[in-house]
């Protein structure tokens, strides 16, 4: 049984030079994102971490499909040394791509926990000293005997700015005490509510964003090993990096 023929791609240098044209733009703009994203770097903050593994995920199509323009640009211009040289460059920085994307996954875990415990460590911490400070003032207001001496006490611990009005020097000191005690009351309440919702970190977010992370991880990163020549290729369809219609080029 004969074999199937096969026709080359036809040569095309104005096409070959828009698909390069393409390939560098698309390029620049990935690490353009990149770089603009995650600057400046923090490589042990773990809200970098996060940011910078999305920046990368987000923008990965970008270079991914600059990747693919060129070897493509060679089938239409097999004869440019440049192409080849490039597309040879490109083979070995995709083999460093897809071990990058894959190391993207343990960063971006170690970042999601350190973040998720260093916002609940945050806020148990607001929420102790903020408990020692109101009991503080409770204990000053209850202990003073004398409307200056309230005032002086609370400008101790909440600065100059509370000072009681002309109205509260002139109250006697318990009925003052009893509502200095109320509204201090009232403060604590509506501050324990306020870390209340701050403590209540849901990480379901974070949770669906590092599942989101590590499939798109591992897809690119076999993607790039593909192009590097890591995974095997099949099929006559293959015409990026060397291979057109089935036959392996010089």
């Amino acid at each position: 049984m004969q074999s199937e023929s096969r026709t080359p791609i036809s040569t095309d240098p104005s096409l070959s030079g828009v698909l390069e044209a393409l390939s560098l733009a698309l390029l620049g703009i990935f690490l353009a994102n990149v770089l603009i994203g995650g600057w400046p770097p923090k490589p042990l903050d773990p809200q970098w971490q996060l940011g910078i593994t999305a920046e990368l995920i987000n923008n990965a199509s970008l270079a991914l499909v600059g990747a693919l323009l060129t070897p493509l640009a060679l089938a239409f211009q097999p004869s440019s040394k440049r192409l080849r040289a490039r597309r040879q460059a490109f083979r070995r920085w995709a083999l460093a791509a897809a071990i990058a994307f894959l190391l993207l996954i343990p960063l971006q875990m170690s970042g999601a926990w350190r973040y998720f415990h260093s916002v609940t460590a945050n806020a148990e911490n607001q929420s102790s000293q903020s408990a020692r400070r109101l009991s503080a003032i409770r204990q000053a207001i209850a202990s003073s005997t004398s409307t200056n001496e309230i005032q002086a006490k609370l400008k101790t611990f909440l600065g100059n700015n509370a000072a009681l009005t002309p109205t509260q020097l002139r109250t006697p000191i318990k009925d003052l005490r009893k509502q200095l005690l109320v509204g201090a009351d009232q403060a604590a309440n509506v501050l324990q509510q306020r870390l209340q919702a701050q403590s209540s970190f849901k990480p379901d977010r974070l949770i669906r964003e590092t599942i989101r992370i590590t499939i798109l991880a591992l897809l690119y990163g076999a993607a790039f090993a593909f192009l590097a020549g890591a995974l095997p290729r099949g099929g006559p369809w293959w015409v990026a990096y060397g291979w057109v219609f089935g036959k392996q080029k010089s």
